[in-house]
């Protein structure tokens, strides 16, 4: 009987194992934070992207902006992701 290949290497599957580990590091980040408030220096976060900019034209409205915001949490959490990645 043949086994079904699975290609658990595609870029997608990179693209969501680096978005689920920035956010499991910030948030575990987060919560190691309020316990240990003396790590009060690893929350420190950057900010990257642009404001929301409206395309208004009466009958639709289309509005585009991102924002992206790294701290040395969500770094780890990133590398970890990747490690995982590389795992598979």
């Amino acid at each position: 009987m043949a086994r079904a290949y699975r290609n658990y290497k595609s870029p997608w599957v990179l693209l969501v194992l680096l978005i689920v580990g920035a956010i499991a590091g910030n948030t575990i980040g987060k919560a190691l934070l309020l316990v240990l408030p003396a790590l009060n220096f690893l929350s420190a976060n950057a900010s990257i992207g642009f404001d929301p900019v409206t395309l208004n034209l009466d009958v639709l409205s289309l509005t585009l902006g991102f924002s992206i915001v790294i701290g040395p949490f969500a770094v780890l959490g990133i590398i970890l992701g990747y490690w995982v990645y590389r795992r598979l």
